[in-house]
């Protein structure tokens, strides 16, 4: 069973986790790192998280599916 349950979008300049933003914020608004103070909008800061996500789960599928497969397999080829 995959075990990553959450993953949380690290600014792509420092890998800090806080973020200032604007009430109501809206995709094309600017945030900003609390740490470094990099600044980036919205939307491409979700589009980097998705493949900071990336980048986490899918060596753990592929570990995940490659054991199901070893165990369905397991005594098929004696």
């Amino acid at each position: 069973m995959i075990k990553t349950t959450h993953v949380t979008i690290q600014c792509p300049q420092c890998g800090y986790t806080d973020f200032e933003q604007p009430e109501n914020v809206q995709d094309d608004d600017f945030v900003k790192c609390v740490f470094c103070g990099h600044q980036i909008m919205l939307c491409d800061l979700k589009e980097a998280g998705i493949e900071q996500a990336k980048e986490i789960l899918i060596p753990e599928a592929k570990k995940e599916i490659e054991e199901m497969l070893k165990n369905t397999l397991k005594g098929t080829f004696k």
